[in-house]
């Protein structure tokens, strides 16, 4: 019987030591001891003093052990955040068209969880306005600034190798392209309205090759060809996405997009500048002692007497400027006679002395180099429909007899205002006026009425002169 005893002593320890390989609540075996097999096991001092024990005590203590196996689960750990598995080791980009010069990037997941204090870390600069920096860590939220005085406002990680562009906000995927588009602008902001000649500029190089370019504005090709920069006027309203593809003779491709949205002008009541293009459809020179003729876009501002006055200011190299008149024509002759930097400031005014202007830079060279094949600033005129307002029917009269009144005083209202320099720009209009002293409206008194004596009354009004 105590050789039985001995093999059950023998088999209550094997499976003790089992259980014990399971459950963390068996704490009392910290002794080593070895069987007969030469197996080492974990035994209590006391139990092992005990030589003998009954089989029912057997059966009970492997039922007990087996009850606690059961209770008593392992513990599975904890999933990490799916938005940020990934993260540690990805590279953010961003391609400085703001000219920071000294890009940071700033990343968290909360208040005490940073990549560094404020602004961030460095980032790397890869030439050509890009920089990089490489995540050390899951983040799930970024800002990029130039030092901490200007930012952009908090965004969401958007994954690996995305670029952000700080001067449109927009995110794209970051082309490891021997073909490097470094920027992409276009001439007016969003909205545009139609008519409205949006020049289109691309900057961009390649090692591998020279390059070309293709324009689009929802999918449909603008240009094709080796200039950089190409016209686009809209001629429907709605949401566009300009688009530049550019390659180079090795087959290597990289591109950028603008979003832009396009609205009707007609509605406008104060004037807006379209276009303004050359005949030599050029954006950046023209021809020492060679004619060009200037022509601005506008539209809207149909407001009164529907019609719209130009003026254009040209300021030559040594910064002598021209004299400038408003006309109702809308184009200008220049023949630049020295090389340099010419300014030309051209203006648009309604009937209602609504004025909006917008300065335009040339060079004079002997010899044109710029391409011209992509169309220059080119401008197409679109029709706009007129304000469908009712002008009354009157019957034209004669002048009255000449007052002998106060000079400027057209419309014989005694008092000198805009009025009057409607009246007069209506009359040279061929328009029917009804009231008209002739006598008092050759204000500049060069012995004819035209839209000069309108602008001297313009400047009457707003005190720029003091007197006819």
């Amino acid at each position: 019987m105590k050789k039985k005893g001995l093999k059950i002593v023998s088999l209550i320890l094997a499976m003790l030591m089992l259980s014990t390989c399971v459950c963390t609540g068996l704490s009392a075996f910290a002794a080593e001891e070895t069987d007969a097999e030469g197996s080492s096991i974990a035994v209590d001092e006391t139990v092992a003093e005990e030589t003998t024990i009954d089989d029912s005590d057997a059966a009970q203590a492997v039922t007990e052990d087996a009850t606690n196996a059961e209770t008593e689960a392992p513990v599975k750990p904890a999933k990490k955040d799916k938005f940020s598995v990934g993260a540690a080791g990805d590279t953010v980009y961003c391609q400085d068209s703001a000219g920071w010069s000294n890009v940071y990037c700033y990343m968290w997941n909360s208040a005490s969880d940073s990549n560094a204090g404020w602004p961030g870390e460095k980032m790397t600069s890869l030439g050509d306005g890009v920089f990089e920096y490489k995540l050390k860590k899951d983040y799930k939220n970024i800002i990029f600034n130039n030092g901490g005085s200007t930012q952009t406002g908090d965004m969401n990680y958007p994954g690996n190798s995305q670029i952000y562009d700080n001067s449109t906000g927009q995110w794209e995927p970051y082309s490891t392209s021997p073909v490097k588009i470094t920027s992409f602008t276009a001439s007016v902001e969003s909205p545009c309205y139609l008519g409205t000649s949006v020049l289109l500029n691309a900057a961009a190089n390649s090692s591998a090759g020279a390059l070309t370019y293709k324009f689009s504005a929802n999918s449909t090709v603008i240009y094709q060809g080796n200039a950089s920069s190409c016209a686009w006027v809209p001629t429907t309203t709605g949401n566009y996405t300009l688009k530049v593809d550019v390659s180079d003779t090795s087959g290597n491709t990289n591109s950028r997009s603008i979003s832009m949205e396009v609205k009707d002008a007609s509605v406008l009541d104060v004037p807006f500048i379209a276009a303004f293009s050359n005949s030599l459809k050029t954006n950046t020179q023209i021809k020492r002692g060679s004619a060009v003729t200037f022509t601005l876009g506008a539209l809207g501002g149909k407001v009164g007497t529907n019609l719209l006055f130009y003026k254009f200011e040209v300021t030559d190299p040594d910064g002598s400027p021209n004299v400038a008149y408003y006309t109702t024509k809308n184009t200008y002759v220049v023949t630049p006679t020295k090389l340099g930097k010419y300014t030309i400031t051209a203006y648009v005014q309604n009937s209602y002395n609504d004025t909006v202007e917008k300065t335009y830079t040339y060079t004079a060279v002997d010899t044109i180099t710029e391409d011209t094949s992509g169309g220059g600033s080119d401008y197409t005129p679109v029709t706009t429909p007129s304000p469908t307002t009712t002008r009354p029917v009157t019957t034209p009269t004669a002048d009255p007899t000449p007052s002998g009144g106060i000079m400027g005083d057209v419309n014989m209202d005694k008092i000198v205002s805009v009025k009057d320099a409607t009246a007069i720009q209506m009359k040279i209009a061929l328009m029917d006026v009804k009231v008209f002293d002739s006598s008092v409206a050759d204000v500049n008194h060069d012995t004819f009425i035209n839209v000069k004596d309108a602008t001297r009354i313009q400047m009457f009004v707003a005190k720029l002169i003091d007197k006819f």
